[in-house]
């Protein structure tokens, strides 16, 4: 059998066998029991949202992490709006907005006193959100904060991370990987060995990870030894929570403090070509004299303890590939790239880290769910290194330009203002597994248009089906495989939009376990697709019928999970134009088809599904 072929591996039940250590011995070997579908190598972020995502999908995970000791500090603190638009299809978004801060404005100050305040400004200016998109600030978390909340979520679900477990080795063939682990204890005193199979791993454990260098993966790139930073976290007193202290350029030294979400600890930065990283980490105290001596020796800022610090080497890396056989990686297991330049540089490193690795989790986990429960071909998981290498691309060229343009005193606003690092954009047109009927009536009409002109003159447009993984050269309209819009003021027919009766937006309905198929009534006979859709089990999707406002449910609606009126009108700006009124929303929140009618309907889910 090879790996594409239809069918799920079926193992026999392993016995628990193990050898208990004698007097001379603390390490024994434990064949395991029953696995389970799924092992996630790493506990960090990437790999907390896809066990979360599996367990929602009704999936079972075991999620490994080789240390003992919680991540401390900030780290990748820096939340994008499309990470807060996931987590609302995750159904975590209270507890991450209820703990992240918005991004204080930023003080300048002037040296070599450092007291004067030369400039303030804002390093993301607040926008006010809409209808399509109700997130559109950065928040700020720390990367412990945030993996306290993923933790707490897995307890809901009845999962664990296993810490102090780790992967030694593995083989796989065409139906199971098999892994060798490493148990100690939480001082080292007692090691455990473990041997089990499982039908697919994810290796999540980062840059250094062992999965992707057994794996043989490629990990191509460069590492830049001009540039140079220390990060971490420290206590500091007689500074504003209300502002994020700067001294400095980094073509030179630059000192950066931003408050946190915990009351006296503050993440700090210092950056430049003048300064020895290595040397500078060696000391708490060593830092310390660093911050006096670049912020103007101020008597009334007094340096604390640091939980966290590490020097920081810049690396511009990824891998060709995100899979081999029956094992994945995602995060920064598969790409790591700069801190870059302007005012983006300091959320940069944590959009790799932490929003890019989170969104590689959500394009995986809703394949994978599909793939172990025999619902669809494992085929469908070769589209995972598809749309996800083109965007990493991308990604890691706009930060290498950002950082080179930081060091030689340049600006990065063109990237920074055009929200490409919000990831609001981030989409996948060129998919074999999107479908847009839309795109191709549409391109025919202008066939025809052009045909008409073909006497005149025009300046070439260019191809336009080139790859542009983060949207910044879109033209407004809306494709298969562009991020789903959000939509507010939706509400039960019949009913008012009174304080007291309750409105729906679309994005309390996305979810990461099924797919969602919009149904809007001006263009469809939604009698007819809502029979069709009977044909899939209902954990697989749900369906929703989008009525004008004031408007009468159309027949058959008694069959659709969701009614709506768009009372203000917004989903039918968002989602239809003249042709087209049915449109597919995957898990991870992207478009998946813009489609006529039920044929195209059967068509789209037959090229996802092993079978309708």
């Amino acid at each position: 059998m090879t790996l594409g072929e239809e069918s799920r591996p079926s193992y026999p039940r392993p016995s628990r066998t193990s050898n208990r250590p004698d007097v001379k011995s603390s390490i024994y070997t434990v064949m395991s029991r029953e696995p389970t579908p799924v092992l996630i190598v790493g506990g960090g972020p990437s790999g907390l949202v896809l066990a979360i995502a599996l367990l929602r999908s009704g999936v079972p995970v075991r999620i490994i992490e080789k240390t003992w000791v919680p991540r401390l500090g900030q780290r990748g603190a820096g939340l994008m709006p499309r990470s807060l638009e996931l987590f609302t299809m995750l159904g975590m978004i209270e507890p991450v907005l209820k703990r992240a801060i918005c991004v204080p404005l930023v003080r300048k100050y002037k040296l070599p006193e450092g007291v004067d305040v030369l400039n303030e400004f804002a390093m993301s200016p607040l926008a006010d959100p809409t209808p399509t998109h109700p997130f559109l600030n950065l928040m700020l978390l720390g990367q412990d904060t945030l993996e306290t909340v993923f933790h707490e979520e897995l307890a809901k679900l009845g999962c664990s991370v296993e810490n102090g477990t780790e992967l030694v080795s593995f083989k796989q063939n065409a139906d199971f990987v098999e892994v060798n682990l490493l148990k100690r204890g939480p001082k080292g005193d007692q090691e455990e060995r473990e041997t089990c199979r499982y039908e697919w791993m994810v290796g999540t454990d980062g840059a250094k990870g062992v999965v992707r260098k057994q794996l043989g993966l490629t990990f191509l790139g460069e590492t830049r030894l001009v540039e140079n930073f220390v990060v971490g976290d420290i206590c500091v007193e007689g500074l504003s929570p209300k502002y994020w202290h700067m001294w400095g350029e980094a073509s030179d030294v630059l000192i950066s403090l931003r408050p946190t979400e915990t009351k006296g600890l503050y993440n700090f930065i210092i950056a430049g070509k003048d300064i020895n990283n290595a040397e500078l980490a060696a000391s708490q105290d060593t830092i310390r004299d660093c911050f006096r001596k670049n912020t103007g020796n101020r008597k009334d800022i007094k340096f604390g303890e640091m939980p966290w610090m590490s020097y920081y080497t810049p690396n511009i890396r990824m891998v060709d590939a995100f899979s081999k056989g029956r094992i994945f990686i995602a995060g920064d297991a598969g790409h790591v790239h700069s801190p870059t330049g302007g005012q983006v540089w300091f959320f940069s490193p944590i959009i790799d880290g932490v929003n890019t690795g989170m969104q590689d989790s959500f394009n995986l986990g809703w394949k994978l769910a599909l793939v172990a429960k025999g619902l669809a071909s494992p085929s469908l998981l070769n589209t995972y290194s598809n749309e996800r290498l083109p965007v990493i691309a991308e990604m890691l060229d706009q930060t290498t330009k950002l950082l080179n343009s930081t060091f030689n005193g340049g600006s990065a606003a063109e990237w920074q203002n055009g929200g490409a690092l919000f990831q609001l954009g981030v989409n996948y047109r060129w998919s074999t597994i999107v479908m847009d009927e839309r795109k191709s009536i549409e391109a025919a009409r202008e066939a025809e248009e052009d045909a008409l002109m073909e006497d005149f003159e025009f300046e070439d447009d260019g191809d336009d089906e080139k790859i542009d993984s983060y949207g910044t050269g879109f033209d407004g309209r809306l494709r298969a495989g562009d991020r789903a819009p959000d939509s507010s003021g939706l509400i039960k027919p019949g009913t008012s939009m009174k304080p007291f009766n309750k409105s729906h937006q679309l994005f309390q309905i996305f979810t990461v376990t099924r797919h969602t198929v919009l149904l809007f009534a001006d263009f469809v006979e939604c009698d007819e697709i809502l029979q069709d859709l009977q044909r899939y089990p209902k954990d697989l999707l749900q369906s929703v019928v989008v009525v004008r406002c004031k408007r009468s449910a159309p027949s058959g609606s008694n069959l659709a999970d969701h009614v709506l009126e768009d009372h203000d009108g917004h989903a039918y700006e968002a989602y239809t134009s003249s042709v087209c009124g049915v449109i597919v929303v995957r898990p991870d929140g992207i478009i998946g088809g813009i489609l006529r009618g039920s044929n195209s309907l059967r068509r789209y889910f037959q090229n996802v599904l092993a079978s309708p």
